[in-house]
């Protein structure tokens, strides 16, 4: 049968850490003083989410589970995507006719069971939407948090663009998956100089530019992106871009909250 067609991306709906207790602590603070607050705290899990505007960031501190299997190998780092989609199970369903890989685990009891597949370096990218059974992920699995002492936010708003961190040989096989699977295309490969030697970037975006994923390949190890793969055992999400209306005054309010 034929596969789903190619999907819109409304945005980024969330990026997920995995931490261990301290290490979430120090990220914690770090996202306070750039103006997030706590908003949730899983039911059944040590998972919380941070946010502010349209952002969605989640820490995941539990003892098993992928999480906790990717924290072994890495470390803390961003090892989950999730993308707001036109159609969560089209996407998925397409990815798979189209040779990606399916991630699953137990949900719990409370738990939403999002499509999900392997993505860049083993991570997860998982697929969300508006419809019955996704729409609510957030008030069906967390319990609202008042964050007293949060600061009243930054003026960021939403994902300007997530950058993921590979070998340059790897480079084409995962813009041809993101290309493949979702409606976005990609712009031509720009020449990053760094002190140690060159990193190849290319970016893939929708035509509405609520998609962008930097793709860095590193050539070898002594430049920034090759000592992140080096230091993180593998490709991943190197850094992530808030987008902001006044870029001047959230610089003064995050100078604000740093000092």
């Amino acid at each position: 049968r034929k596969e789903p067609d190619s999907v819109e991306v409304n945005g980024v709906a969330f990026v997920e850490f995995a931490a261990s207790a301290d290490e979430a602590e120090d990220l914690a603070s770090l996202l306070r003083v750039l103006g997030f607050r706590k908003t949730g705290k899983h039911r059944t899990k040590r998972v919380d989410r941070y946010s502010q505007g349209a952002i969605n960031l989640v820490i995941n501190t539990e003892r098993q589970g992928f999480a906790h299997s990717s924290h072994a190998v890495h470390g803390m780092s961003a090892y989950a995507l999730g993308l707001d989609v036109a159609d969560a199970h089209a996407a998925f369903e397409r990815a798979l006719a189209l040779g990606a890989a399916p991630f699953e685990q137990p949900a719990g009891p409370s738990g939403i069971s999002m499509p999900a597949v392997r993505g860049v370096g083993g991570d997860i990218l998982y697929f969300v939407d508006n419809k019955p059974g996704l729409a609510g992920i957030w008030d069906e699995e967390f319990d609202p948090v008042d964050d007293a002492g949060a600061s009243g936010g930054a003026g960021l708003l939403r994902f300007d663009h997530v950058a993921q961190t590979m070998n340059f040989d790897e480079m084409l096989t995962w813009l041809l998956f993101y290309t493949s699977i979702l409606k976005a295309k990609k712009t031509p490969v720009v020449d990053i100089i760094d002190p140690s030697g060159i990193v190849r970037s290319q970016v893939v975006e929708n035509e509405a530019g609520s998609l962008r994923i930097t793709m860095n390949g590193a050539e070898n190890r002594r430049t920034l992106a090759g000592h992140f793969l080096a230091e993180k055992f593998g490709s991943s999400m190197q850094h992530l871009a808030f987008e902001t209306d006044d870029i001047f005054r959230t610089a003064e309010v995050l100078r604000a909250l740093f000092l």
